[in-house]
């Protein structure tokens, strides 16, 4: 079975019923004082915010027939500070630290103002979160370039299914209409506001809309565009969303185009993420595995900022590299994916590893037992790693190539302090907000581990709750 149909058929199967989602047919032609383009975790978000701050008309129109986009599939962590009672300071030192590794991450490109909203009120949106039924694994995990231990989980295996089950059922009960099937093509500004035109089920419909909120993702899988801003990025680079080219990416960067025609200003468009993911990874977290050159040596510190990592990797000869792994780790959704294809062998000695590997068994070795070493003192003099939640040393073992697949495109919309999308003349577009993927300037040059989904909850309660107040 293919991955993509695997991961749909555990995780979006539900989404696709009456049971959870309104799908009443469309007329040729309705009126809504919002309406949200993408039903994505942001999308979908915005939607609910809207409705809540008493939009009375809110409508959700979605390109696909499932709700399988980048939030549904994805890892499922969730950076978040938790505000506790009684602790004021470590909050502030807490959010103040987030900041601190999101400017540090982003090169001191994002956006300030707007890396501060997100880490102010990313606890805010793990309560709300919380609130619409989300229930978390009790300690937070350090997520693949998250710097430290401050992302949430629901599990190892369901991700971002759990956020996008629970905001989908809060929208039903709210009466929400969401539209599968909707592909739009053109948002138009009107007098009144905007006229979003498109086709569902080979009929054209128009919507008449007071508010726009694009929450349409990013440009993954939009190769013309990706590779305009970075060349690198060609058709066999695939995206973590569609790894092995026989599934979908969703993410075409149908929302940048709608607000750039408008006159939306864009914003670091070559910044494009790429990470070591659908390959020889098994684990979503950091602590458990080391990455080794083709040759059987370590490279990079594993526990670096993301595109730290991709720098790296992309200065390898051929742009691959081994990861190891054992069975003491917590593995991933994708374990079984992975073994089948043969993406990631298993061994029962270190000796056989370097075997499979092709690589001098001696130095290998030797590599993985100054490995054990630093993770017993929880010190890596070589790359200054410091985070071990584990030795490997456990069998069976686990190892497999890794290469660079597109993750998260940092560029997009410019957007404002209330989600509102920003003209190249540093004017709003009036009735347009954007939040999610789609947007840009946030995270800058690199994106903090952890920071996508909490990015869509804040951003999008504020994107819906901005576009009711404009009604």
């Amino acid at each position: 079975m293919k991955r993509r149909n695997l991961l749909g058929l555990l995780s979006v199967i539900p989404f696709a019923g009456p049971a959870l989602s309104s799908t009443a047919e469309p007329a040729d032609e309705w009126e809504s004082d919002v309406c949200v383009i993408g039903a994505g975790l942001a999308g979908i978000t915005a939607a609910i915010a809207a409705k809540t701050a008493g939009a009375a008309n809110v409508c959700v129109l979605e390109k696909e027939s499932l709700l399988e986009g980048h939030s549904t599939i994805s890892t499922g962590y969730f950076s978040a500070v938790r505000h506790m009672p009684g602790h004021d300071a470590e909050y502030r030192a807490a959010v103040d630290s987030m900041i601190a590794d999101m400017e540090k991450t982003g090169k001191g490109l994002g956006n300030p103002e707007l890396i501060r909203i997100l880490a102010e009120n990313s606890g805010a949106a793990y309560d709300w979160m919380t609130s619409l039924g989300v229930t978390w694994l009790p300690d937070p995990y350090e997520a693949l370039g998250g710097l430290v231990p401050r992302s949430y989980l629901t599990s190892f295996v369901n991700g971002g299914y759990d956020y996008i089950f629970a905001v989908n059922r809060r929208l039903r009960e709210l009466r929400i209409p969401l539209y599968f099937g909707a592909e739009v093509t053109q948002v138009t500004p009107t007098d009144a506001g905007y006229v979003v035109s498109g086709s569902r089920l080979k009929k054209k419909f128009l919507v008449h809309a007071k508010t726009v909120i694009l929450a349409t993702g990013g440009y993954t899988a939009n190769v013309e565009l990706r590779s305009k801003y970075d060349p690198r990025l060609t058709r066999e680079i695939t995206s973590t969303a569609n790894p092995y080219g026989d599934g979908l990416d969703t993410a075409t960067g149908d929302g940048i185009l709608f607000g750039e025609a408008l006159g939306a200003e864009l914003l670091d468009m070559d910044k494009i993420l790429t990470i070591p993911f659908s390959g020889g990874r098994l684990t979503n977290y950091v602590g458990a595995d080391v990455y080794l050159d083709e040759s059987g040596h370590r490279f990079v510190n594993e526990q670096a900022p993301m595109e730290t990592i991709s720098q790296a990797v992309w200065k390898l000869p051929n742009h691959r590299f081994w990861v190891v792994t054992d069975a003491a780790s917590a593995k991933g959704a994708s374990r079984s994916v992975k073994l089948l294809r043969g993406i990631v062998k298993t061994a029962d000695t270190l000796e056989d590893v370097a075997v499979g590997m092709r690589v001098d068994p001696k130095e290998f070795l030797q590599t993985m037992d100054r490995y054990n070493s630093y993770a017993r003192a929880h010190q890596d003099p070589e790359f200054g790693r410091t985070l071990f939640t584990q030795e490997i040393k456990k069998p069976p073992f686990y190892y497999g190539l890794e290469r660079p697949f597109v993750h998260f495109c940092n560029g997009g919309l410019r957007i404002d302090a209330r989600a509102r999308v920003i003209r190249k003349d540093g004017n709003p577009i009036p009735g347009l907000y954007a939040a999610g993927e789609v947007t840009g300037g946030i995270h800058g040059a690199g994106r903090l581990g952890g920071c996508s989904l909490p990015d869509c909850v804040v951003f999008g309660r504020i994107a819906g709750e901005s576009a009711a107040n404009a009604l």
